[in-house]
């Protein structure tokens, strides 16, 4: 396998459209959601199987994971999903648990650690996506998206046979019943929409500079294409749909496989070099 690479210029819109729009499921209802394997097709699963593959993440990626795993053995698909810090030689996903929550910058420091330290055998694709723990309402959202951006360029210059790929922060679903009632009556935001709103900026930042160029995979489109409407200090807010979690922030058996089988459509559409 030679690897991939990205030039300056755009990619023709039907890639990013991909994720953020056909891939994320806008447009279809719950009962649409993503449930089984039968949309990832063989030839997908094959493209991807024989592709190296370095995914750094937390608790989300886990559920993403899991979801891949799940829809691979549905459709009887040889895909090698492996934790370990380098992919070497041996095609698949090879993932590690990349710094430590709510300290966004050591990730992003941690992720260049293990991509330099596969120098000699570098993947495909490498991609490393922050937690919704790692966004407050206090985070500088742009000050972090200039050091996530601006390490995966670097890395990309430093390493030009593998894609470097950009991934939007997971959101949060966020408060309801009575006491969000009572708080939007107050004039007051739920639980979860102010931080949601810096998510959103940070998102924002990533699609505007890495989407152009389709090295963009857009978990947090996935997440909240389904879900209700929310805005804060005037403007609109992504959250994740209900829908798709269990606990308000971690996908759920429906969302981990809605968005696995958007992942492997989305590593499977990067072109080759």
């Amino acid at each position: 396998m030679n690897g991939f690479r990205f030039g300056r210029r755009a990619l023709p819109g039907v890639l990013l459209l991909m994720c953020a729009t056909l891939a994320c499921g806008q447009g279809e209802g719950q009962e649409g959601a993503m449930t089984g394997a039968e949309r990832v097709t063989a030839a997908e699963w094959d493209t991807l199987a024989a592709r190296r593959v370095l995914f750094g993440h937390q608790s989300v990626g886990v559920n993403i994971l899991n979801g891949v795993q799940a829809l691979a053995a549905d459709a009887g698909a040889p895909l090698a999903v492996k934790e370990e810090r380098s992919p070497g030689g041996v095609p698949g996903i090879a993932h590690f648990k990349v710094g430590r929550n709510g300290d966004p910058l050591g990730k992003i420091a941690d992720f260049a650690a293990a991509v330099e330290a596969g120098a000699d055998r570098p993947a495909d694709i490498a991609l490393m996506k922050l937690c919704y723990v790692d966004i407050s309402p206090e985070t500088d959202v742009r000050q972090l998206a200039e050091r996530y951006g601006g390490t995966l360029d670097r890395l990309a210059a430093q390493f030009p046979r593998t894609t470097f790929v950009a991934v939007t922060a997971p959101l949060t679903a966020v408060q309801s019943g009575l006491k969000a009632r009572v708080k939007r009556l107050l004039g007051r935001a739920p639980d979860g929409v102010a931080a949601n709103a810096r998510r959103t900026e940070f998102n924002a930042l990533l699609r505007a500079r890495f989407g152009p160029q389709g090295r963009l995979f857009d978990l947090a489109r996935c997440e909240s294409a389904t879900a209700g409407a929310e805005r804060f200090q005037g403007r609109p807010v992504e959250t994740l749909d209900p829908a798709l979690t269990s606990d308000g922030g971690h996908l759920n058996e429906l969302g981990a496989r809605r968005v696995a089988a958007q992942f492997v459509k989305f590593l499977a559409a990067l072109p080759a070099r």
